[in-house]
Parts: C-alpha cells; sequence; structure tokens
C-alpha cells in the first residue's frame, strides 16, 4: 500500500495563460518526448525523495552524467544525440540506434543547460504569439513541465489517488508501470487482483478534460495508446481524474473498477 505524500507541490511562478499558449508547440516540438527529456516518470521513482528539490537536484545530476558518457563517443553520434528534434524529423534513424545509445537519452535527465537550450527551441516557435515571452520564460516553461509537473503529477497527485483507490479496493494491488510502458500505452498503474492483470489506469489532473484544441488531441493520442494496450495485455484502461489530494472528481469510473 502506498502512504499519503505531504509535500508541497511546485506552483506555476508565470502568468497561467503565457504558460497555456506555449502547451501546443510543446507537444507539436516533440520537446516532451523521452528522447528529449528522458523517461522522467521512470526516473523520479529511482529513489525516494524527501522534497521536490532533492529530486530536480537528482535529475540534473542523472543529466551531468549523460554528458560525461556522451563525450567518449564520436562527434557525429554526440550531434545525434544532442539533437533535440530529431525523433521528429528522422524516427526511423533514432529507431534504428542501438539500445545502449538509445539509453543514453530516456534513461538519464538533463543538465540546465539542456533544458535551456530547449527553452530556447521554444520561444523560437513561440515569440510571435501575442504573449510577449521572453526566452527566460520559455525555459521556465520547459522546467515547469519536465520537473515540477512530473513531481506534482507522480509524487503528489498519483500516489494520493492510488491511496484513495487502495482503501475503496483493499483486495487490489497497483503497481506503477515503467516509463517504457506510460510512454508506449499511456498507462500509469496497472491493477491485478488474485495475481491477475484486471485493468490499467491513467491518472490525470482536471484540466486534462478541457476543449483546447491540444487538450483534445492529447486524449485522442492517449485513446489509441489505451487501444494498443488493451489489445496487446487484454486488460481496459480508465481515466482517473483527481485532484492533488486523491479526490476522484470522475466518481462514476469506479463502477467499472
Amino acid at each position: 500500500m502506498i502512504s499519503m505524500v505531504t509535500e508541497t507541490e511546485y506552483a506555476l511562478a508565470l502568468d497561467a495563460a503565457k504558460f497555456r499558449s506555449t502547451n501546443s508547440v510543446w507537444n507539436e516540438l516533440m520537446l516532451n518526448d523521452p528522447w528529449s527529456v528522458g523517461y522522467v516518470t521512470t526516473l523520479i521513482e529511482l529513489k525516494p525523495f524527501s522534497e521536490k528539490e532533492e529530486w530536480e537536484a537528482f535529475y540534473y545530476r542523472s543529466g551531468e552524467e549523460r554528458e560525461v558518457i556522451i563525450s567518449r563517443w564520436d562527434e557525429a553520434t554526440q550531434a545525434a544525440l544532442q539533437d533535440t528534434l530529431l525523433i521528429k524529423r528522422d524516427r526511423n534513424y533514432v529507431r534504428g540506434l542501438n539500445w545502449n545509445l538509445k539509453n543514453l537519452n530516456t534513461q538519464f535527465g538533463r543538465t540546465r543547460d539542456r533544458l535551456h537550450e530547449k527553452g530556447e527551441i521554444l520561444y523560437s516557435h513561440v515569440k510571435g504569439n501575442g504573449y510577449g515571452l521572453t526566452v527566460d520564460e520559455c525555459v521556465e516553461c520547459v522546467r515547469f513541465r519536465v520537473i515540477c509537473e512530473t513531481w506534482n503529477g507522480v509524487i503528489i497527485r498519483e500516489r494520493n489517488t492510488v491511496k484513495t483507490l487502495q482503501a475503496l479496493y483493499p483486495q487490489v494491488e497497483f503497481r506503477k508501470v515503467e516509463g517504457v510502458i506510460d510512454h508506449s500505452y499511456a498507462v500509469d498503474y496497472e491493477a491485478y487482483e488474485g495475481g491477475m492483470l484486471r485493468y490499467a489506469l491513467q491518472v490525470k489532473p482536471r484540466s486534462y478534460t478541457g476543449n483546447a484544441t491540444y487538450l483534445l488531441n492529447a486524449r485522442q493520442a492517449n485513446s489509441r495508446k489505451n487501444q494498443l494496450y488493451k489489445a496487446r495485455f487484454g486488460a481496459p484502461v480508465y481515466d482517473i481524474i483527481s485532484d492533488y489530494k486523491g479526490n476522484i472528481l470522475n466518481t462514476e469510473v469506479l463502477k467499472n473498477l
């Protein structure tokens, strides 16, 4: 059973409208892909963090380790691994890389400098969107999505939500999935009863239910991934909408569990 998490969440320091104005470009550029930032939901589970600052420092240290390892490769390989947008331009090339090379991007964090580069890329695509965003604000958008939303979503909302579900269904074992499963199938937890997989869950905030175009696209993409999961594992995927305290907001879904 997962205990209640009482750590404080990260607060968005930017104007919320400015932040939201970068959402669609962030997704279109695939800056959120594990190739670009690593499997953050796996990285944050690698060790227990007593506070959010410890998690942030760990992520940057992991990025520094990655830089050291990458520096040992030839220049062409280094350039490919450091190319944030490569997976958008040439996915086949990325798929063709050997496991060890891909791991340098997916299994490690990033340095502050690398996040700053992503902020500059983001700025180059949103600087004329009417919100007057600066480079520094775009860098903060990147940091908040990679570092802060991972903490808020995984450590606070997800775990508290699972604690709520565990109290409702004590006979069920909820297992956190690895980052590759999360990314491939849009699944956060698998539910087992009597050692058998019964269903999977995707835990999302209230904002996920909005009508903005990028949210509609995200839900459609996740639905396709959920169908792939069902086809492969024979279990349905349910969305759980909850707040940071673990309160379930779409209670109608509980009848399916």
